[in-house]
Parts: C-alpha cells; sequence; structure tokens
C-alpha cells in the first residue's frame, strides 16, 4: 500500500491521474453534448413549420368563424348607411317654392276709351260747332269758315282743366285763336286749349293730371273776338282734327 501510494503520487503517477481526469473531462463533454444535439433536434422536429402555423390559422371553429362574418356585414351595413346619410345630406335640399301672387297690370285704355273718358275742361254751353267738311258762320270774319275746334261759352276767368292727363308741349300766343297752351297724351292724342286769360299757371314740361286747372278764359282770340267769352277746344289723334263734342257732356243752345 505504501509502495502504490508512493507511486501514484510520483511522476508517472501524476501522468496516470491527468489522463484519467482528460478522459472524464472527454468523457463527460461528448455525453453532455450529445444530449445537447438530440434535445435541439427534438425541439426542431416538434417546431410547426410556416405551412402548419396557416393551417391552424385558418382551421377556426365555425361558430367563430360565422360570428366574424356576420360581425363583419354589419360593420359594412353602418358604413354604407353613414355614407347613404351622407350623400343625401350633401344634396341641396329642394327650396319650397313660394306661390307669389301676380298682379294684374291695369288694362290699358284704348283711344277710343280714353277720349269718351274726356273730362269737360270749362263748365259752359256750346257755342260755335265743329266744322271740318261743312262751313259755320262767324260773326267776327262776318262769313262761313270751317272751324277745328268747339267753343265752350263761359264768364271771363271762368277756370280751364285738362281734359285728360298728360304733358304741356306748348305754350304759344297764336294770332287766330291768342293764348293757347297744348297737352300732349297717350296714344297720340293733343288736345288745345285757347282764347286763354293767362300762361302763368303751367310751364313747357309740366305733368298735368286730368282735371288739373291750367288756365282761364280771356278774349285773347282775335278771330273770334265778336263772339261770346269762350274756350275754343280741340282734339287731335294721330295728328288729325276730330270732334270732341260726341264724346262729352254739353249743353246746347
Amino acid at each position: 500500500m505504501k509502495k502504490f501510494t508512493k507511486k501514484v503520487w510520483s511522476k508517472e503517477g501524476f501522468y496516470i491521474i491527468l489522463f484519467l481526469c482528460i478522459c472524464i473531462v472527454g468523457t463527460v463533454s461528448a455525453w453532455v453534448s450529445k444530449e445537447h444535439i438530440d434535445k435541439v433536434q427534438e425541439e426542431d422536429v416538434k417546431e410547426p413549420s410556416l405551412t402548419e402555423e396557416m393551417d391552424d390559422f385558418w382551421q377556426i371553429d365555425e361558430k367563430e368563424s360565422s360570428s366574424i362574418i356576420e360581425s363583419m356585414n354589419e360593420q359594412q351595413e353602418v358604413s354604407n348607411e353613414k355614407e347613404q346619410t351622407q350623400i343625401v345630406e350633401s344634396k341641396p335640399k329642394k327650396q319650397s317654392i313660394v306661390k307669389q301672387e301676380v298682379k294684374e297690370e291695369p288694362k290699358q285704355e284704348s283711344k277710343e276709351e280714353k277720349i269718351a273718358n274726356m273730362n269737360l275742361p270749362v263748365k259752359g254751353k256750346m257755342g260755335m260747332d265743329y266744322a271740318e267738311e261743312k262751313l259755320v258762320y262767324s260773326k267776327t270774319l262776318e262769313e262761313y269758315t270751317t272751324h277745328y275746334g268747339i267753343d265752350l261759352i263761359a264768364p271771363l276767368n271762368t277756370p280751364v282743366v285738362a281734359a285728360l292727363t298728360g304733358k304741356i308741349v306748348e305754350i304759344i300766343d297764336d294770332p287766330k285763336l291768342g293764348t293757347m297752351i297744348t297737352i300732349a297724351h297717350d296714344h297720340d292724342i293733343i288736345t288745345r286749349y285757347a282764347n286763354l286769360s293767362t300762361t302763368e299757371m303751367v310751364k313747357i314740361g309740366d305733368l298735368v293730371r286730368k282735371g288739373q286747372v291750367i288756365s282761364g278764359i280771356g278774349k285773347s282770340a282775335l278771330f273770334e273776338i265778336s263772339e261770346e267769352p269762350h274756350l275754343h277746344f280741340e282734339v287731335l289723334i294721330d295728328g288729325k282734327n276730330i270732334d270732341p263734342s260726341p264724346f262729352l257732356p254739353i249743353k246746347k243752345e
């Protein structure tokens, strides 16, 4: 025993022990490495492939799949309803049509109606009548002559009014008919007022209404100076004289 112990702790024994240790370490290392490699291989074998993972992903329970599909459909319907609501709201609203009452314009009078509605320019009785184709006797001229108007007898300074609404277009001192005012009306109707007393009440361009006083009866007409005080009144349509007496309520002598 002493010899063996001495041999072991001798130089040769040291190398033997070292060798044994190396063998043990190598054996243990080899065993551990083998165990590790086997474990890794086993894990590699158990790890599912990408294809298997996709198969597992699509292998969903039928109820769960149906629930998911129904949920997606509901979300799609809600989305469609929102879009339709937005489209409807984005459309311009129809404006309510308000019926407006159409005001009828006053009917325009014809020439005949307008003349028929003339005012009597002065309150008086008939003097010298209208004479275009026939002749009437003139006291002043002491002869029969034409007469393109009518004479309305009334006292001096009796007010003379516009027979119709119109515009003053002429104020003159006519050598035959004396102081004369001319008024233009619709439908190319003209009225003339002669043998007047004044021109101070109106001026050219004035708009006068029917029945408005424009002057008074005078004695300015030289060709009718021998006649009683009167208004010489003429009516023209389209530049042609007409007899105004049928349209006026005149007292005959």
